[in-house]
């Protein structure tokens, strides 16, 4: 058994996609954490009401789904259950979903006791601040200065336009 392992990217899909690669541009990507072990790899993903787990074999990659999982961070424990339907691992627990999302780091050990393996895995997860988890893009950041000395600029530019072209037609008269 594994006594450690620590968090990073590489978990897979059921396709050997790579769980955290975004499919699409436009959609908004749920805060995440993954780890792995020399045993299993584990994404997990944060909605609004639950915690969404896929847990997989490291070694081919396959699905667990005769696992016992459970998450533990600060005081809250938590039990997921196996969807059978959606193939993967949630939690609905109130707790463990108010203590993750308070703003701050939390260190997570999560126990996986399958048929023939166990493993503690212990992964990270900082939830983003709520105005960096929003679809909306806000130019504030861009300084007024900046500004006026574009348009500044672009002014200089095309009054030097007009004086050149204004001199290449005095030239060829």
């Amino acid at each position: 058994m594994s006594y450690a392992s620590y968090a990073s990217p590489g978990a897979h899909g059921p396709n050997g996609e790579h769980l955290t690669t975004e499919q699409s541009s436009g959609l908004q990507i749920n805060p995440r954490f993954e780890t792995f072990s020399d045993q299993f790899e584990l994404v997990g993903e944060l909605f609004p009401d639950s915690v969404v787990l896929q847990l997989h074999h490291f070694e081919d990659n396959s699905p667990v789904t005769d696992a016992a999982v459970e998450i533990e961070t600060a005081d809250v424990k938590a039990t997921a259950a196996y969807d059978e339907k959606l193939q993967h691992y949630r939690i609905t627990a109130p707790d463990l979903l108010t203590q993750l999302a308070k703003q701050q780091a939390h260190e997570l050990v999560v126990t996986v006791i399958a048929a023939e393996k166990a493993d503690l895995l212990v992964a990270s997860y900082t939830p983003l601040p709520p105005q960096l988890n929003t679809e909306e893009h806000h130019h504030d950041h861009i300084p007024f200065w900046f500004w006026a000395a574009l348009g500044l600029m672009a002014g200089i530019g095309f009054l030097f336009g007009r004086m050149s072209n204004h001199q290449a037609v005095r030239s060829s008269v």
